[in-house]
C-alpha cells in the first residue's frame, strides 16, 4: 500500500514551482534599487509644502549670514538698525533665479521683512535705500524710515523728494517711521548751526513732501535719542506737519514718549548747567 502511494506521488507534477530563497532576495533588492533611483531622479514638489514651511525655508536662505556673529551691517541708528542680518548675495540670487514663481514669492518675503531707509546717513548699512531698489519690488515694502539730525549744517543734495525716489510705488506702506538723532535748534548748537530755524525748516519741508507722496500712509511713528525733546522746535514742526496732513501720530519704543506726556525739563546729554537752569525757570514760569 505504502509503495503504491509513493509511486503515485512521484508522478505528480506541480505547475507553480517555488523559487529558491536566494533568487527571491535578489529580486527584492533589485526592486528596492529601482524605487530608490526613481525617487532621486524625480523633482521635489516644493510648492506642495504648506506656506508656513516655505516661508521658514526662505528665512534660512535669505537671513542666515556666513559668520556666526555678524558685524553691524545695518547701521547703528533707528529701527532699521535692528533688521535681521541678510545672507550672502550669491545665496539670495540663486534662490531668486530658481523659477518665476519662486522669485515672486521669495522676493516679496525678503522685502517685506526689512525696514528700509529713505536716505543714507554716515554709518555702514548693507541694506540699500529706497532710491536704489528697483520699482518692481517697492510694492512689497511695508515700512520705511526717515532719519533726521544727520548733516544738520549742510544736508546732502541727494536728500530730495522727486519721482525718482519712487514713493508713489510704496502701496503697501501704512506707517512711516521718523527717528530724530538730535535737534539743532537747541541752544547748545548756538555758534555751530547755520541758524536756529535752518534745519527745522528743512526737516519740516522734507517730511511734508514725503507724506504727500505716500499713497496709502496712515501713521507716522516718532522716536528719538534721549537728548531730543518733544517740546523742542524740531519736534513741534514735525508733529505739526503730520497732523496737518491728517495722519495718526505714533510713538516708538526707544524714547518712550506717549500721548499724555508733560515733559518737564530734565538734565540732557549735552546740556550745560546754565542752560539747564534757564530751561527749568522757563518751564516753571509757564506752569504758573
Amino acid at each position: 500500500m505504502m509503495t503504491s502511494l509513493s509511486e503515485a506521488l512521484e508522478k505528480v507534477q506541480l505547475d507553480d514551482t517555488p523559487l529558491d530563497a536566494k533568487k527571491i532576495r535578489d529580486e527584492e533588492e533589485t526592486d528596492e534599487e529601482t524605487v530608490r533611483t526613481r525617487d532621486l531622479s524625480s523633482p521635489f514638489r516644493f510648492f506642495d509644502l504648506p506656506s508656513e514651511i516655505r516661508l521658514r525655508i526662505y528665512w534660512f536662505v535669505l537671513f542666515t549670514p556666513r559668520r556666526k556673529k555678524a558685524l553691524r551691517p545695518n547701521g547703528s541708528v533707528g529701527a532699521s538698525s535692528k533688521n535681521p542680518p541678510i545672507s550672502a548675495s550669491s545665496h539670495r540670487i540663486a534662490l531668486f533665479l530658481a523659477s518665476r514663481r519662486l522669485h515672486d514669492e521669495a522676493t516679496d518675503y525678503f522685502y517685506s521683512r526689512l525696514i528700509f531707509r529713505l536716505f543714507p546717513i554716515q554709518d555702514y548699512c548693507r541694506t540699500p535705500t529706497i532710491r536704489f531698489i528697483p520699482y518692481t519690488y517697492l510694492s512689497s515694502i511695508p515700512s520705511v524710515e526717515l532719519l533726521l539730525g544727520s548733516s544738520w549744517t549742510a544736508p546732502p543734495s541727494s536728500w530730495t523728494v522727486n519721482r525718482e525716489l519712487g514713493l508713489e510705488k510704496l502701496t503697501r506702506l501704512r506707517t512711516l517711521r521718523v527717528f530724530v538723532e538730535c535737534d539743532p535748534s537747541h541752544p547748545i548748537f548756538e555758534g555751530f548751526r547755520v541758524s536756529k530755524a535752518f534745519y527745522t525748516d528743512f526737516a519740516g519741508g522734507l517730511l511734508q513732501q514725503i507724506v504727500m507722496r505716500l499713497p496709502n500712509l496712515i501713521n507716522v511713528e516718532f522716536d528719538a535719542n534721549p537728548s531730543v525733546r518733544k517740546d523742542g522746535d524740531l519736534m513741534k514742526r514735525l508733529l505739526h506737519q503730520t497732523r496737518t496732513a491728517q495722519k495718526n501720530v505714533l510713538w516708538g519704543p526707544q524714547r518712550g514718549w506717549t500721548d499724555r506726556d508733560e515733559e518737564a525739563p530734565k538734565a540732557m546729554v549735552y546740556e550745560l548747567p546754565g542752560v539747564r537752569e534757564f530751561n527749568n525757570a522757563k518751564w516753571r514760569s509757564g506752569k504758573q
